[in-house]
């Protein structure tokens, strides 16, 4: 039996500053590491580890959006280190404080900080409102 996965309904962008950003460092920190090993300079693999960890990273920004919207749940994929899953089905309502963060309302009234910071300014405010309809349409459909 083949294991169907549920399409992505809608993505929501990175900053395209904040990847060049990163990319343009990460070019840097390999240059110069490449630089100094081939000298044969100790330093050359000090500054090849943190070059290599910055490639990872701007390799993921390249690749993956900021966040995917599902019809269940959302994901944000800030970084390598930062990659969460939200179901609609936890939360109650969900509140744009400041252009960084958003806080999604859980059922039993807990607070969840959802960083925005990587997101493209203009999908922001998009990105709450969407959020916002499929928590509505999940409370409609809930029988608890």
């Amino acid at each position: 039996m083949k294991n169907k996965e549920e399409e992505p309904k809608e993505y929501f962008e990175r900053n395209i500053i904040l990847v060049v950003c990163v990319v343009l460092s990460s070019l840097v920190l390999d240059i110069v590491s490449f630089n100094l090993l081939m000298e044969v300079n100790p330093w050359g693999s000090a500054t090849a580890i943190p070059g290599l960890i910055l490639t990872f990273q701007s390799l993921w920004f390249l690749v993956n959006p900021y966040a995917v919207v599902y019809e269940n749940r959302f994901e944000i994929k800030q970084s390598l280190i930062y990659n969460r899953e939200f179901y609609f089905l936890d939360a109650k309502d969900i509140e744009l404080k400041s252009m960084r963060k958003i806080h999604l309302v859980y059922n039993d009234g807990d607070l969840e900080n959802i960083p925005l910071f990587g997101m493209r300014s203009a999908h922001k405010r998009l990105f709450r409102d969407r959020l916002a309809d499929k928590i509505k349409l999940s409370l409609n459909n809930r029988d608890f």
